[in-house]
C-alpha cells in the first residue's frame, strides 16, 4: 500500500489512456509520449504511470540499451536507466516515487538485466529524490558531471535544460523486487 493512497495504480501507459495522462502531467510538447509510446512498442522504452483511479499523478520513463536517449552514463555503467521520474505537487511524500522506481526495477529485471542506473541532479530542491534512491539501494557510479538536453515545444522553438548530476546504479536480485 502506498501511504494512504491505496488506489494507487502502476502500470505501462496505454495509447487508449494518453489523453487523461498528459491532462494531468502535461509535457514540453503535445507529440512527446506519442514517440514514447512508439519506443515501448518496439522494446526500446517503458512508460510507467502512477493512477489515482483516472488521474495521472506520477510518472517515469525506463531507457533500454539502443533507445536514442540512453545516456553516455547508461552506456558507461552497461544498464538501463530511469528518465524522467516525477510526482504531481498534490502527491508527494506518498510513496509513488517508490512505487514508481520499484516497477522500473521490474520492468529492467523482466527484460533480462541486473542493473538499473539514473542520474540525480545535485541541487538542493533534489535531496528528497537522493534521499530515496539511497534508501532504496542506490549508489553513487560516477560524476558529478554537467547533463543537458534540448527540448522543442510545439512550434519547434528550443527549450534548453542543463543541472550538475552524480550517476547512481543498483544491482538487481534475479526475480526482481521483493514486496
Amino acid at each position: 500500500m502506498i501511504d494512504g493512497a491505496s488506489a494507487i495504480v502502476v502500470r505501462r501507459l496505454r495509447r487508449d489512456e494518453l489523453a487523461a495522462f498528459q491532462a494531468g502531467l502535461p509535457a514540453w510538447n503535445a507529440h512527446e509520449y506519442t514517440g514514447r509510446l512508439a519506443f515501448q512498442e518496439r522494446k526500446l522504452a517503458v512508460q510507467l504511470v502512477a493512477w489515482a483511479g483516472d488521474e495521472a499523478v506520477g510518472k517515469a520513463m525506463v531507457v533500454f540499451p539502443g533507445h536514442v536517449e540512453w545516456s553516455e552514463s547508461g552506456f558507461r555503467e552497461t544498464c538501463p536507466e530511469i528518465r524522467d521520474l516525477a510526482v504531481h505537487d498534490a502527491w508527494t511524500r506518498r510513496g509513488i516515487g517508490t512505487a514508481l522506481v520499484r516497477a522500473a526495477e521490474d520492468e529492467v529485471v523482466a527484460a533480462g538485466y541486473d542493473r538499473i542506473g539514473l542520474g540525480t541532479g545535485l541541487e538542493p530542491s533534489y535531496a528528497p529524490a537522493r534521499a530515496m534512491y539511497a534508501r532504496l539501494g542506490y549508489r553513487t557510479a560516477h560524476g558529478p558531471f554537467v547533463s543537458s538536453a534540448r527540448l522543442e515545444d510545439d512550434e519547434g522553438r528550443a527549450l534548453p535544460v542543463a543541472g550538475v548530476c552524480v550517476y547512481l546504479v543498483k544491482t538487481l536480485p534475479a526475480g526482481g523486487q521483493p514486496s
